[in-house]
């Protein structure tokens, strides 16, 4: 019995932990087409650095855009807004420069039976790609990010 318990809860913790990485690779994925179109407008409230941050529905300001797209791209992962951590970095201001858009997201057991290999682990995805617009954002680096 305790073999099938720890195999069963190990399909379980290792299922969430799967579930979490295809989050934050596709949220990546959609934060990075965001930034490169240039779709600011509507974010979400969120959390940037441990604070709670609500951008302007139509942002103004460099600070305000990024706010947005830091915002939107936690809400397009989908997870705790605290634990994901950005890096929004730009090769250049113009049309065909590059956006890259990081995420990490720390992996948790979730029956605490397989803590001893998923404790310490990090969930990283990292997107590329061409800017179609000029960007109203600039380069972001949230405290705690790895990438």
């Amino acid at each position: 019995m305790p073999i099938l318990f720890l195999v069963i809860f190990g399909i379980i913790d290792f299922g969430v932990a799967f579930a979490d990485y295809q989050n934050v690779r596709s949220g990546t994925r959609e934060a990075a087409r965001v930034g490169v179109v240039n779709d600011l407008s509507n974010a979400t409230k969120c959390n940037i650095n441990g604070a709670s941050v609500t951008p302007p529905a139509s942002p103004s300001t460099t600070p305000d855009a990024t706010n947005a797209l830091v915002c939107k791209a936690k809400d397009r992962i989908g997870l705790a807004d605290d634990d994901i951590k950005l890096k929004i970095t730009l090769t250049g201001q113009s049309v065909g420069d590059r956006l890259r858009v990081c995420a990490t997201f720390p992996v948790a057991s979730l029956t605490g039976v397989t803590a001893g290999f998923l404790t310490d682990r990090v969930l990283t995805s990292s997107v590329t790609m061409r800017l179609e617009q000029v960007p109203e954002f600039e380069e972001f680096t949230e405290i705690g990010n790895e990438c």
